[in-house]
């Protein structure tokens, strides 16, 4: 039987009646485009993880890779942001406000290559597929969604960041739960209906995407005093972006303009389009699309925007998470992490009970030996299990063991029938 088309950001899934394959996206940080999905809540349905259920279900996990250049500024901002939260952290840790601590170290965390190559090795051993983007895992979820099953397409995404729709993603499930349910949108659905008032029936996917941008995303902040709504009204009634622009410049908040705006501006329309991405069929990066020559003009050729070139078996390397997409080293050359990762499942236990009771028993135990160490503690908090469980997967780790060759997109692991095997999985990667 042929397989059905596959997807997944930050996580997805789409489904025939043969198979679903399902994505994953590891977030380093939660953002997105600011108020989008409450904007965009009228075209927002509930659902649940049996709508997608087929035969078989095939996990992909997306991970992000190196930093842009272009993303910088705001890369910086969230630094300093985890540092004040790291502090305060310590701060309340002192105080001897254990709960406080707890929710300021979980602001502060960092997830960094090295945390994510411990996943990666549980990967290996669970044989489930994966793959490090070169630079943004949203590009690369994108990308994913845009090509067929037998080149290694997904079908949709489960993730927390707005910025999937702004890339372009068809099929996104947000706000899934432990028990598969979540709020989807589905992009064709945005563009051929009208609802709560609201019309993108004349909006094309630059437009949308404009309108993001405008709203202010990672890659440009937002004129001040133009959010969601006043970009969707604009593009709504000028229908062309150079029109828009030049509407903000000559308008009441030319003056709160910044001048590089509009070339900025195309530079973030370029990323959420044309970013490189890793092309696992001729194993080196590529634009997620072609760039057209109106983009080539406006970059004046400076392609580095778009994620500098990685030599062919660099980018090999990385997508197969054997290289620190940041530093450019192999794993193998880094000292391993003095802290376990474990994978929990469904059953074992609740959430919102081990995030607390296990976080506070290892903040306790590390607080006065290292703050970094505290760092790595809040960043795993969610991974960590019951203390009988982890002498488990301790021992389990302890053993040298061959880790398959887990070429991304060359196989991908099925699941049996049964919907507890694919909520378990879905908790396990979350």
């Amino acid at each position: 039987m042929n397989r059905s088309k596959r997807g997944w950001r930050r996580k997805g899934c789409k489904v025939e009646e043969v198979d679903l394959v399902v994505a994953v996206r590891e977030n380093r940080f939660k953002m997105g485009i600011q108020n989008l999905l409450r904007f965009l809540k009228p075209y927002t349905e509930a659902v649940h993880i049996k709508k997608y259920f087929g035969k078989r279900i095939s996990p992909v996990v997306v991970f992000d890779g190196g930093n842009l250049p272009f993303k910088a500024a705001t890369e910086g901002d969230r630094k300093r942001r985890r540092n004040a939260n790291l502090e305060l952290a310590k701060e309340k840790l002192s105080q001897g406000n254990t709960n406080a601590a707890i929710e300021y170290f979980k602001k502060a965390v960092s997830i960094t290559p090295s945390m994510a190559h411990q996943l990666i090795q549980i990967l290996r051993s669970e044989n489930v597929e994966f793959i490090v983007a070169p630079y943004e895992a949203d590009a690369q979820l994108a990308y994913l969604s845009s090509i067929e099953s037998d080149q290694g397409g997904i079908d949709a995404v489960i993730t927390e960041d707005s910025d999937l729709l702004a890339y372009g993603c068809p099929a996104v499930i947000f706000k899934m739960d432990r028990y598969g349910n979540g709020e989807e949108i589905l992009m064709d659905r945005v563009f051929s209906t009208s609802s709560g008032g609201l019309s993108f029936q004349h909006f094309d996917k630059e437009l949308f995407t404009g309108m993001c941008i405008l709203a202010g995303c990672d890659f440009l902040p937002s004129v001040p005093g133009i959010g969601t709504k006043s970009a969707y009204t604009l593009v709504s009634k000028y229908r062309n972006l150079d029109r828009v622009i030049s509407s903000i410049k000559h308008g009441k908040k030319g003056s709160l303009v910044p001048e590089d705006y509009p070339k900025s501006f195309i530079k973030a329309l370029a990323l959420f389009h044309h970013a490189r991405i890793y092309d696992m069929n001729t194993k080196s990066l590529k634009p997620m699309k072609p760039l057209p020559p109106k983009f080539l003009q406006s970059l004046d050729s400076d392609l580095d925007v778009l994620g500098p070139e990685i030599p062919p078996s660099v980018a090999v390397e990385i997508a197969e998470g054997h290289v620190d997409p940041i530093t450019m080293k192999a794993f193998d050359h880094i000292p391993e992490a003095k802290i376990p990762v474990f994978i929990r499942t469904v059953n074992d236990f609740h959430r919102d009970e081990v995030e607390v009771t296990s976080t506070q028993k290892m903040l306790k135990q590390k607080t006065m030996e290292d703050g970094k160490l505290l760092n790595e503690v809040a960043a795993l908090g969610k991974l960590i299990t019951k203390a009988d469980h982890f002498q488990k997967l301790e021992s389990n780790a302890a053993q040298k063991r061959e880790f398959p060759d887990n070429n991304p997109f060359k196989k991908r692991r099925t699941l049996g029938d049964g919907l507890a095997d694919i909520l378990e999985l879905l908790e396990e990667l979350m």
